[in-house]
């Protein structure tokens, strides 16, 4: 029998190597150990934003406590990170980038009559000007256009029409919840679902709040869960077609978590609900749509999982890791943030990389391939079936080797079935491999290096 802590390690480089295939850590150390990214928004596909804010904030708020904003202009190249010492003393739920020199935060002093409010930055990042201070600033925002835009938090909402300069409450004041109801969320980015002027949010109370008039006016939705399911994240991929996910139950006034989620499927824009019949035995954390792939929804949490079209039956799980916000641009390129973060686990974004399809988001492991000697020291040979090698060869076969960090540290585009490939000069220990073409994973596996 393997001693405990071999299994534990062979149990790790599965599903490193399977991570591998398509999350690649990006800005490594970005932010100080203990920081939880809450909230992530992404522009386009080279600007991004994000906040931050310490994992284990007890309520109130310590006044001593500084959240922490960090962006990319260039698609995670390079980032920009700064404390956002104004709010010192609270957390930030939200983000909402306008443009890559303005966005808009939410912040909260986990009380119930102080320190929420709305803070804008013209610069970056590196100053921060509170706009709004009230209850309804301390949860979501969203802006529709260049002057409207909406903050929510527990019953409370506020708008603007001219560009976040002045906000009002809109009518009615409070939100139509019931007694110990609110909003509830991991990420408040993946908790509000917008497709044009309709909003969508779940409660602590299994229900969902729909606006189709920009948040003036509100119907409760009726949803298969329990009046005590807290609903966690909603997704809406347009107008009609969305989701819900609860892991947490409301129990006199607490949040009682579990270790199972529960799904709920519309498709005539939450006008009806239809419980999934997947229930799973781990928690995702959040849910958000991918824009253009036959695969609907992802789900973050300690691993990551993919929806097929088949109303939510059937999910594929890729990954071990502490994921919270996650966000896609397109089918091709999406962000996720870490959360529960340690000295292990250092606070980092994650970025997607490969069409997320039937064809290359699961590791396929269609070839076989031979690669030795393996432990190696300065090289290895790749052999791979010459039948194979003529199918793939078309589609540009490339071999990229990833250290147990997630960095890439090579990529070798095979010319031919049989290859000896040169290592580069770095320190001995565990390697991962994946052999992909542009339009597929083939293949993947650890590699020994031993000088």
């Amino acid at each position: 029998m393997y001693p405990k802590s071999l299994l534990t390690f062979l149990f790790s480089i599965f599903f490193i190597t399977i991570l591998h295939a398509q999350w690649q850590p990006s800005g490594l150390d970005l932010l100080p150990d203990t920081q939880r990214v809450a909230s992530i928004s992404v522009l386009n596909e080279d600007v991004v934003w994000g906040i931050s804010y310490y994992d284990r904030t007890p309520a109130p708020v310590p006044s001593s406590t500084i959240p922490w904003v960090f962006r990319t202009i260039d698609n995670g190249e390079e980032w920009e990170v700064y404390p956002i010492i104004e709010a010192e003393g609270r957390i930030c739920q939200d983000i909402f980038g306008i443009n890559d020199s303005t966005a808009w935060i939410t912040t909260n002093g986990l009380t119930s009559d102080s320190l929420r409010g709305l803070f804008k930055t013209t610069d970056s990042g590196k100053s921060w000007t509170e706009k709004f201070d009230g209850a309804a600033g301390g949860g979501f925002i969203h802006f529709f256009d260049d002057t409207s835009g909406i903050a929510i938090h527990d019953h409370f909402m506020t708008h603007t029409i001219d560009g976040g300069e002045n906000w009002q409450n809109l009518s009615p004041f409070e939100l139509p919840l019931g007694i110990s109801e609110t909003s509830f969320y991991t990420a408040a980015n993946n908790a509000l679902a917008i497709a044009g002027d309709t909003l969508w949010f779940g409660t602590t109370r299994g229900h969902v709040l729909r606006s189709s008039d920009r948040g003036i006016n509100w119907n409760v939705l009726e949803t298969p869960f329990e009046n005590n399911d807290v609903i966690a994240s909603t997704a809406f991929r347009n107008a009609q077609e969305g989701m819900i996910i609860s892991y947490a139950t409301l129990f006199q006034d607490l949040i009682l978590f579990s270790d199972s989620t529960k799904i709920a499927l519309t498709f005539d824009g939450g006008d009806t609900w239809e419980l999934a019949d997947t229930l799973f035995d781990f928690k995702v954390n959040c849910m958000t749509a991918i824009p253009g792939s036959e695969y609907k929804f992802l789900g973050a949490t300690n691993g990551l999982s993919t929806i097929s079209t088949d109303t939510a039956q059937t999910w594929q799980h890729f990954s071990y890791r502490p994921y919270n916000a996650v966000e896609f641009f397109t089918s091709e390129l999406g962000w996720v943030g870490n959360s529960q973060t340690s000295v292990d686990f250092p606070a980092i974004m994650y970025k997607w990389e490969g069409i997320v399809s039937s064809n290359n988001s699961i590791v396929k492991n269609e070839v076989k391939i031979n690669i030795f000697p393996n432990p190696f020291s300065e090289s290895f040979q790749f052999e791979m079936n010459i039948i194979d090698f003529e199918k793939y060869q078309k589609d540009d076969l490339i071999l990229d080797v990833f250290d147990i960090l997630g960095k890439k540290i090579m990529s070798e585009n095979l010319i031919s079935a049989q290859s000896n490939i040169q290592f580069p000069s770095t320190p001995n220990g565990v390697y991962f491999y994946s052999l992909k073409t542009k339009n597929s994973i083939l293949s993947n596996g650890n590699l020994m290096l031993h000088r």
